[in-house]
């Protein structure tokens, strides 16, 4: 396979298997993640408990980790929630695997951050995201997510911070809208495949990823994504008969 195709190949596999509308959450145990800063993690929660959130979970997103030619390896995710239940965390630490060499220099920029994702889901329907994960920037998402990404260098308090000023402004623009409350990890489950599905059937309408997507994600070659972006084109033509 030449590596314009193959390039193209992988990339619309990983897209394919990662946005699914529902994802396969199981429970986690931490020592099991030895390839992970646990103690990043413990500070974390420490820090956000101080601050009224509480733990709810530690998960392993399988969708992710079973994906065909993934770049990660198996991530934990410590799920937390504040004190009434309309904003939901996620901390993170997502660490790649060796030797994908070929698949990182078209699709990552630099090795990812720890990460801190607080969401809300509205009654409406739409979602407001605030996160550190400034990479991810580079992935368009629907108009119904509200998503604002800041500094990998941010700390999880003032993610914490902007995100309660960017939910206040959300509802306010939004008469008789509320927060959804979150009490639960089956009810963060259930919110988070919420914001799965409306990812999933918008790589569908953009037909898996755009040329603007390709242009800001890849690291070298960018002379190429046009070529890149015709090869996943075609090769979904192929597969859809």
């Amino acid at each position: 396979m030449k590596p314009v195709e193959q390039a193209a190949h992988d990339i619309l596999s990983v897209l394919e298997a990662t946005y699914q509308p529902t994802h396969d959450y199981v429970a986690a145990d931490a020592k099991a993640f030895r390839h992970l800063d646990i103690a990043w993690y413990d500070r974390m929660t420490h820090l956000l408990s101080g601050q009224g959130y509480r733990m709810l979970a530690d998960v392993e997103d399988r969708t992710i980790t079973n994906t065909p030619g993934g770049v990660l390896r198996p991530v934990l995710i410590r799920a937390m929630v504040s004190r009434d239940g309309t904003v939901m965390v996620a901390l993170y630490h997502p660490r790649l695997k060796p030797l994908l060499i070929r698949f990182l220099l078209w699709v990552l920029r630099k090795t990812p951050g720890k990460v801190v994702d607080m969401e809300t889901e509205c009654s409406d329907g739409t979602f407001v995201v605030t996160s550190n994960a400034a990479s991810a920037a580079a992935i368009d998402l629907p108009a119904l997510i509200s998503v604002e990404y800041l500094p990998e260098t941010t700390s999880a308090v003032d993610v914490a911070q902007r995100h309660a000023t960017r939910l206040a402004a959300h509802l306010a623009a939004r008469i008789g809208v509320t927060a959804r409350v979150v009490q639960t990890h089956e009810a963060l489950v259930a919110s988070q495949n919420r914001l799965n599905a409306l990812k999933a059937v918008y790589r569908t309408e953009v037909g898996g990823i755009t040329k603007a997507e390709l242009d800001r994600l890849a690291l070298i070659g960018r002379s190429r994504t046009g070529d890149v972006h015709d090869s996943i084109t075609r090769e979904q033509l192929r597969r859809a008969g």
